[in-house]
C-alpha cells in the first residue's frame, strides 16, 4: 500500500516538475504554478456561477417564511399574530419594495405561483391610509418610550421625597422641588396617559387589520391548507437543491477533464513535451475542484442524509449499529476505488503494451533507443528473464517475445535491476 502511493507521488511529482524528463527552471516552475492558480480561481468561480443558475427554496418560496412566521406564532393571540403579519409586511414594503428575483428568466425554476398571489395581496397593503396607520402607532410609541423616561425620573424623586419625609427632614431643605404627595399624583398623570396612548395603539390596529386590503392579506395568509402546500414544495425544493447543485457542476467540470484528459493523451502519443506539461497540470486542476464538491456532496447532501437515516432506520435507530455499518463500508469503499485505479488508470501491465509499440520506458514514459536495456532518464530495467527460455523479454508483458511462453504472475517479476 505504502509503496504503491510512494509510486504515485514520484510519478505525480516527476510529471508535474518536468519537461520532456528535463526538470523545470525556477522561473518557470513559478510562472506555471501561477498559471495553475489563476486556472484554479477562475475554475471554482465558474462552480460558483454555475450553483446559483437554479433558483434557491427561498427564491421560488418567497413567501413560505411569513407563512411559517404567521403558523409558528402560536403563543400569540390572533389579534397581535395579525397585526405583527399587516406591520411587517407594510415595514418590509417600505424599506425593500419587494424587489423581483435578480435575472430569474435566466435562470432554472420558477417562482411558486401561491407566492406570487401572495405578493400581489402583500402589495396592496401599500396604500397612504394603511402608512398613515404606521406613521401614527410610531408617534404614540415615541410617546410613550418619552413619558415612560419622565416616569422612571419621577419615581425616583418620589422615593426620595419619601425617605427625607421618614427622617423628618424640614421640606424647606430638600433637594427636590415638589412634595411627595405631588411627585405620587405626577407619577398617576403620566401612567395614565400611557395608558390612554396604549389603547390608542389597540384601537389603531385594530382599524389597520380591518380595511379591506389587510382582510384580504390575512385570510390568504391563515390559509392551513395553503401553508401545507408551501411547506410541502419548499421542503422537496431544499432536499434537492443542493443535488441539483452537484449535477450543475458535475456538468461543468466534466467537458473540462475530457478536454484535458483527451490533449493529454494526444500530446503523449506525439510526443509534445511542452503541451504533454501543460494538459496535465490543467487535468490536476480540474480534478481538484470535483474532489472538493464530491466531499462536500457526500457530507451535506440532503440525499445522502436521506440515505444515512433510512439506514439508521434499517438498524431500528440504533445509532452504534449505524456506525459499524459505516466503519465497514467506507474502507470498502476506499479500496475499490485503489483497486480500480491500480487496474485501470495506474496498471503498468495496461500501460505496457502501448509503451512496448512505441519503445518508450515502461515506467517514465520516455523515448528509448532499441538497444537500450535500462531508461536513461530513470533508470528503470525494461527487461526480465523468462521463466521457461530464460532469454530476456519485455517487463508486463503477457507472454515471452522469444518463446511465446505465457509469463502470467512471473511478467514483472525481478525489480529494477
Amino acid at each position: 500500500m505504502f509503496s504503491f502511493l510512494r509510486r504515485i507521488a514520484r510519478i505525480f511529482v516527476r510529471k508535474s516538475t518536468r519537461l520532456s524528463q528535463t526538470p523545470l527552471n525556477t522561473v518557470s516552475l513559478v510562472i506555471l504554478i501561477i498559471v495553475d492558480l489563476f486556472v484554479l480561481f477562475n475554475v471554482f468561480g465558474g462552480l460558483d456561477s454555475v450553483s446559483s443558475f437554479p433558483l434557491s427554496p427561498n427564491e421560488e418560496y418567497p413567501c413560505y417564511e411569513d407563512y411559517q412566521t404567521y403558523h409558528g406564532t402560536s403563543n400569540l393571540s390572533p389579534f397581535d399574530r395579525q397585526v405583527n403579519a399587516v406591520t411587517s409586511s407594510l415595514n418590509v414594503l417600505e424599506n425593500y419594495n419587494l424587489n423581483p428575483v435578480p435575472n430569474q428568466e435566466r435562470r432554472l425554476g420558477s417562482i411558486a405561483n401561491l407566492c406570487l398571489d401572495y405578493q400581489t395581496l402583500q402589495q396592496g397593503l401599500n396604500t397612504p391610509e394603511h402608512q398613515d396607520f404606521i406613521d401614527q402607532v410610531r408617534g404614540l410609541e415615541n410617546n410613550i418610550t418619552i413619558k415612560q423616561g419622565e416616569v422612571s425620573q419621577l419615581q425616583d424623586q418620589y422615593d426620595s421625597t419619601l425617605l427625607e419625609k421618614i427622617a423628618g427632614q424640614d421640606a424647606n431643605n430638600s433637594i427636590n422641588q415638589s412634595t411627595a404627595e405631588q411627585t405620587k399624583q405626577d407619577i398617576a398623570t403620566a401612567q395614565a396617559e400611557i395608558s390612554r396612548w396604549k389603547q390608542e395603539i389597540i384601537d389603531t390596529h385594530t382599524a389597520l387589520i380591518n380595511t379591506e386590503p389587510a382582510v384580504a392579506y390575512l385570510k390568504a395568509l391563515g390559509n392551513a391548507n395553503t401553508y401545507a402546500s408551501l411547506k410541502k414544495g419548499y421542503e422537496s425544493a431544499d432536499f434537492w437543491y443542493p443535488n441539483l447543485q452537484f449535477l450543475l457542476q458535475l456538468c461543468f467540470l466534466t467537458p473540462l477533464i475530457a478536454i484535458a484528459y483527451g490533449w493529454q493523451s494526444i500530446s503523449i502519443n506525439r510526443d509534445r513535451g511542452l503541451q504533454t506539461l501543460l494538459s496535465w497540470h490543467l487535468l490536476l486542476i480540474f480534478c481538484v475542484p470535483l474532489v472538493v464538491r464530491l466531499f462536500q456532496f457526500l457530507q451535506f447532501s440532503n440525499l445522502v442524509r436521506w440515505v444515512v437515516d433510512a439506514i439508521v432506520v434499517l438498524v431500528g435507530g440504533l445509532m452504534f449499529i449505524a456506525s459499524y455499518l459505516f466503519i465497514l463500508v467506507i474502507p470498502l469503499v476506499g479500496f475499490g476505488l485503489i483497486k480500480f485505479l491500480q487496474h485501470f488508470v495506474f496498471n503498468p501491465r495496461v500501460q505496457a503494451k502501448k509503451r512496448i509499440q512505441k519503445q518508450r520506458c515502461l515506467q517514465c514514459n520516455a523515448r528509448l533507443q532499441t538497444t537500450d536495456p535500462h531508461c536513461p532518464h530513470c533508470g528503470f530495467n525494461q527487461y526480465q528473464n523468462c521463466h521457461h527460455c530464460h532469454s530476456l523479454t519485455h517487463r508486463y508483458a503477457p507472454f515471452c517475445r522469444v518463446c511465446g511462453e505465457d509469463l502470467g504472475s512471473s511478467a514483472g517479476v525481478g525489480g529494477n535491476g
